[in-house]
């Protein structure tokens, strides 16, 4: 079967199955929606074909669907609800500016036109989104240009640098992005249907999640479903949040972000994590007994990144035991640079004992012993509320909870 994303498929197809399963006949579909029998029929064989099955159950008293029909109008719930959502938001935006009998916002779109204006919007210029895509300049061009007439709005600013994303074009872009995301996640479903998950989960996450949890959860994984494809992602909280609300992120797991950061977030606690100090072997302070606070800020930090969690974390222990922050000329999250600086230096880093206790020790790398507390960091699964997952990735999330349960119930052992 060819990819519903990939392909140059028509949401026409979609928009004609939810209207034949909403009036139950192929005849009263295509009076509402002025086409012909033939034309509705034809819609719903292509959509047969796509998935390789069938999708409605033909009877005498009308049309319902099948199981896996059942998943895709499911589906096409969650892309039309994206669509008036945008509709709204441009209309409030744009006022009667806007077309609100617009074809997109009824589903009557090509795939194609959804993934021309975002790479356009990611990239910034037509011409790196055509190499992108792999299609010409003129069709990107087009396809943009039909869209704005479609909507009635301007959806790009034309500058001498490139395309300019408007308001309107950034809220496009989200919508469609999450779009295309529920069509990989149709296709999925109905692969998952009458066997083993199977399909694509998208896993961001920082330091502790990448050392202690994800390649575990992965081993599980890949083990017991060898039809999933696990990806995961790196980066900034905030970016990996905003490929999450986009569609492109299924879970992240990562400490507790800052609340700011959560509207339209679901967070489930699933692990604490103990916090450490560690430096060279060769450091001074490196096999001291009960070293207090003010000696540890004599030397200089390797911090996290400003506005973190794990930052406001350290701000806020030696605040209280020493009346000032750490200092430092270095902020990151990166494992390897981290490791280096420490072996060359006498500099300190703020990090996750599960993290550096397995990996780090045997390279040189120790913890210090202190005379006072250090907190802990709360590890947390993040959806999208509301979101509707995959089987893949539902199976996946439950692996993940076991495995952070068996760390929990190792740390209280140890």
């Amino acid at each position: 079967m060819g990819g519903l994303v990939e392909d140059n498929f028509s949401l026409n197809h979609l928009s004609t199955f939810a209207t034949v399963l909403k009036h139950g006949r192929i005849s009263r579909a295509s009076r509402q929606l002025r086409r012909t029998p033939s034309a509705v029929s034809r819609s719903i064989k292509i959509l047969e074909e796509k998935f390789g099955r069938p999708l409605l159950a033909r009877s005498q008293s009308g049309m319902s669907p099948t199981p896996e029909g059942a998943l895709i109008a499911a589906r096409c719930q969650i892309i039309q609800s994206e669509f008036w959502a945008l509709r709204d938001q441009l209309t409030q935006a744009n006022g009667a500016k806007l077309r609100s009998n617009a074809a997109a916002f009824g589903m009557h779109i090509d795939v194609s036109r959804l993934r021309a204006l975002i790479a356009v919007h990611d990239f910034g210029t037509v011409q790196r989104a055509c190499q992108l895509l792999g299609i010409t300049q003129p069709a990107v061009s087009m396809s943009i240009r039909h869209l704005e007439t479609d909507l009635g709005v301007e959806l790009f600013s034309r500058a001498p640098t490139g395309m300019v994303a408007t308001p309107a074009g950034v809220a496009s872009s989200l919508c469609f992005k999450r779009v295309l995301s529920e069509l990989r996640k149709m296709k999925d479903d109905v692969d998952s249907f009458d066997g083993a998950p199977s399909g694509l989960v998208c896993a961001g996450g920082l330091a502790y999640s990448r050392s202690a949890l994800l390649p575990e959860a992965i081993k599980r994984v890949l083990a017991s479903h060898p039809k999933v494809v696990v990806r995961t992602v790196e980066g900034p909280i905030g970016a990996l949040l905003a490929a999450m609300h986009a569609g492109e992120v299924d879970v992240l797991i990562c400490a507790h972000p800052n609340p700011v950061l959560l509207k339209g977030v679901s967070v489930e606690p699933i692990v604490r994590d103990p916090m450490g100090l560690f430096v060279a072997e060769n450091h001074p302070l490196a096999h001291r007994r009960a070293v207090p606070a003010r000696e540890v800020l004599r030397y200089p930090f390797i911090l996290p990144p400003l506005g973190s969690v794990t930052r406001d974390l350290l701000d806020g222990v030696f605040i209280e035991a020493a009346g000032e922050p750490p200092q430092g000329s270095v902020e990151t999250s990166s494992q390897s640079v981290i490791r280096y600086l420490l072996l060359h230096s006498e500099q300190i880093c703020f990090r996750s004992d599960t993290t550096f206790s397995s990996e780090m020790q045997p390279a040189g790398i120790v913890p210090l012993d202190l005379d006072f507390a250090l907190p802990e960091r709360e590890i947390c699964l993040l959806q999208r509320s509301g979101v509707r997952q995959t089987a893949a990735v539902s199976d996946f999330l439950e692996i993940v909870r076991q495995v952070a349960s068996s760390y929990d119930a190792g740390k209280r052992n140890s």
